[in-house]
């Protein structure tokens, strides 16, 4: 089954080669130990701590810290995942509901919607991606250029760079969603795969969506490695200069 027009097999071939250094296993390990505290006081704590390594997930690569890892440490091995948590300070995010997505990003002065979905991302990773401007784009280009109705996410003839908001997430992950159940493919590997796809292709600078699009059609194989420290992979905002 095709996702955005890609078999999806490709798709997750891509998604193999994704690599952060093991910064994700420990948040995932985090995550885990928010869902478990039994009291208000233990969540605080521990929701600092999750909250302060994503932030460090999405600095730029070669800004990283890269601590001892806590993934291999004893822990729960699963826990229940409610569709909604109220996190330290009383906001309640819901699985479900984005008007709670912006409350979360309030909550967090600095944040910007990457950093927002990395969190939702870590609370309920087979709900919600990461949606930076790397995947931002991939979706894009491959949505003008997939054959059939567009989802509106940009102008085939347009080059105009796309911000990440949690408006284009909602659009975004409706999409990705809808895909990924399609072809049987984890939401997480759909997200990684688009990721690494995007890495080998020039930005968008100079170009139309429809010819970014065609760009990552012709994409056969990864010549870059992810998640590289150095490179300019984890900004909020921007993409890195074009070549």
């Amino acid at each position: 089954m095709p996702l955005l027009g890609v078999e999806a097999e490709r798709i997750r071939q891509f998604a193999d080669t994704w690599s952060d250094g093991g910064l994700w296993d420990d948040i995932a390990w985090l995550s885990l130990r928010v869902w478990d505290a039994d009291n208000d006081d233990e969540r605080r704590l521990r929701w600092h701590h999750l909250v302060m390594a994503v932030g460090n997930f999405k600095r730029l690569g070669g800004r990283r810290l890269r601590p001892e890892p806590l993934a291999s440490a004893p822990g729960p091995e699963a826990v229940g995942r409610a569709d909604h948590i109220r996190i330290p300070g009383g906001t309640l995010v819901t699985c479900e509901e984005p008007g709670s997505w912006s409350q979360l990003r309030d909550t967090l002065p600095g944040a910007a919607a990457p950093t927002t979905t990395t969190l939702l991302a870590a609370l309920w990773p087979t709900r919600h991606f990461i949606l930076d401007w790397r995947v931002l784009a991939a979706v894009a280009g491959l949505d003008v250029t997939s054959g059939g109705p567009s989802h509106g996410i940009a102008e085939a003839s347009s080059g105009d760079f796309l911000e990440p908001t949690l408006d284009r997430y909602r659009t975004v992950r409706e999409l990705l969603i809808f895909s990924a159940d399609e072809s049987r493919t984890p939401l997480q590997v759909v997200e990684r795969g688009l990721y690494v796809m995007s890495k080998g292709v020039k930005g968008i600078k100079g170009r139309t969506w429809a010819e970014y699009g065609d760009a990552l059609r012709a994409r056969r194989g990864r010549t870059e490695p992810a998640g590289t420290d150095g490179e300019a992979d984890d900004e909020q905002m921007t993409p890195p200069p074009a070549p």
